[in-house]
C-alpha cells in the first residue's frame, strides 16, 4: 500500500484505538487530524534500518507463525518470470498502485 496515496482512507477503517503503522512512503501525506481524534486512532513511522538482527529474528517468527496458523494471509499481485523483472520494473512504475507483492518466479 501507498502511504502517500491511502492513508486518508486507511484511517476510515480503522476501529476505536486502531493504529495504522508506516514503513515507508513515497511523497508527502496530508491528512485531517480529525480523523484520528474521534476513535482516538494513533499513526506510527517505522523505520526498519535501525532495526537489531534479533528484531529481525522476532518479527520473522511471528510472521511465519501468522501463516501456518492461518490468521497472516499475504496478498500475491502479479507473478513475473525472473527473466522479466525489467518489464516488471516498468510495470510497477507506471502504476497507479500495487494490490500485493511482486513475485518472481524461478
Amino acid at each position: 500500500m501507498l502511504s502517500n496515496v491511502n492513508l486518508s482512507n486507511d484511517l476510515q477503517l480503522l476501529s476505536y484505538g486502531g493504529r495504522v503503522i508506516i514503513v515507508g512512503a513515497r511523497g508527502p501525506i496530508e491528512i485531517n487530524p480529525r480523523d484520528t481524534m474521534l476513535k482516538e486512532t494513533s499513526i506510527i513511522g517505522v523505520s526498519l534500518y535501525s532495526s537489531t538482527k534479533e528484531d529481525w529474528q522476532e518479527s520473522s517468527a511471528v510472521l511465519l507463525a501468522g501463516m501456518e496458523i492461518g490468521w497472516l494471509n499475504p496478498l500475491v499481485g502479479t507473478e513475473y518470470p525472473l527473466e522479466k523483472a525489467p518489464q516488471a520494473h516498468e510495470d510497477l512504475i507506471h502504476s497507479s498502485g500495487a494490490t500485493g507483492k511482486m513475485v518472481f518466479v524461478i
